[in-house]
């Protein structure tokens, strides 16, 4: 007899996604995909679209009062106390006047991060690791692939950044060059939309480069979390064995099957209940089953609960506890009584159709 080996367990080669326990211990442990550039990005961007549409009234109110302060009369003898008051509402005002761009900033920013990692926070990422305090681990990172790309990136963005600078101001030269004949005004609202153009594209190449890292940080990231055939048959064979694993799983059944039961009390014909201890919902449909079908059924706080449920949805409860009792213990839900109790469920069958006024040979069909 030919025994085959398969080949794929003794292979060191990353081919499997990642599990979903993988991604969770990964996450515990902070490796999450998250692109520092695109935060920095947006932060940068949500700064220039502040400056560019609330700056306006901020830095008029602030030539307004600056306006008050130079121009009233200087006291009789120069104070130091004048002199505190006058720079104090120069700050107020210098304050007053970045608050919205650095709010705008942060909140891009934070907004942009929680994007990517969601409200993550783990306090063991704050415990010290003196292992990154080794020179020789340093230098090894220092010369790594993820360095040596980082710097890469870091060297095209100055490049395209320094290119769209250079084409940007080309175009305004000429302008720029009469700036020193041009009235003060005229100066400054050239050299304003220039800056603004100037700030606008950057803004916009650099968001999009922050897209870019962090699609390439994804993929890194994913390609990090790889796992080889025989760790994930590891990992499937530690589930196997864990006994609460398998506890899980059963109780998430339980409960899902808890769940669909109680949505199919209220479609069921008549409920029989011992009062306090079993409840067992029937359905008939003769052109679906040869009999009535177990839609629900359970014991103390699940038959109270069953029972609660048909009272609410109008469904007839019939109190008969030799019954309910066979009922629970013959057929599972979904099953169809057995034969012995055809004659016991008819009757109760045909009196709850003579409450609803039904037709009664639908009971003598059982």
């Amino acid at each position: 007899m030919t025994r085959v080996i398969d080949l794929q367990l003794f292979s060191s080669d990353k081919t499997e996604p990642a599990t979903p326990r993988r991604r969770q211990m990964a996450r515990e442990k902070g490796q999450i995909s998250r692109s520092q550039d695109l935060v920095s990005a947006a932060g940068f961007f949500a700064a220039v679209l502040a400056l560019r549409y609330g700056a306006a009234p901020v830095i008029r109110l602030i030539m307004a009062r600056s306006a008050l302060i130079w121009s009233a009369a200087l006291p009789a003898e120069f104070s130091v106390s004048y002199a505190v008051e006058v720079l104090r509402n120069v700050f107020l005002y210098a304050a007053l006047a970045c608050a919205p761009v650095m709010a705008a900033s942060l909140l891009f920013g934070a907004g942009v991060s929680i994007i990517q990692t969601g409200l993550s926070f783990r306090l063991s990422l704050l415990t010290p690791d003196f292992g990154r305090l080794n020179p020789v681990s340093g230098i090894t990172r220092l010369f790594s692939r993820r360095a040596f790309v980082d710097c890469l990136k870091s060297l095209v963005k100055i490049g395209l950044v320094g290119l769209l600078a250079w084409t940007t101001l080309r175009r305004v030269m000429p302008e720029m060059a009469g700036l020193s004949v041009r009235e003060l005004t005229n100066s400054l609202e050239i050299t304003q939309k220039t800056i603004e153009s100037l700030v606008t594209k950057c803004g916009v190449f650099l968001l999009a480069a922050g897209l870019l890292d962090y699609l390439y940080q994804w993929w890194e990231h994913e390609k990090s979390l790889r796992m080889t055939v025989k760790e994930v048959r590891d990992e499937i064979r530690d589930n196997e064995v864990k006994p609460e694993v398998k506890q899980a799983i059963r109780a998430r059944m339980r409960q899902t099957a808890k769940r669909r039961m109680m949505q199919d009390v209220p479609q069921a014909d008549v409920v029989v209940v011992n009062p306090t201890h079993y409840a067992v919902a029937l359905k008939y449909d003769a052109e679906e089953s040869p009999a009535p079908v177990v839609t629900a059924k359970g014991v103390d706080e699940i038959a109270l609960r069953i029972r609660q449920i048909a009272e609410e949805a109008g469904v007839s409860v019939v109190e008969n506890a030799p019954l309910a009792r066979a009922l629970f213990k013959a057929a599972d839900i979904g099953e169809v009584i057995p034969e012995e109790l055809y004659k016991a469920v008819a009757e109760v069958l045909a009196y709850v159709y003579r409450l609803k006024g039904r037709f009664p040979e639908e009971a003598r069909a059982v």
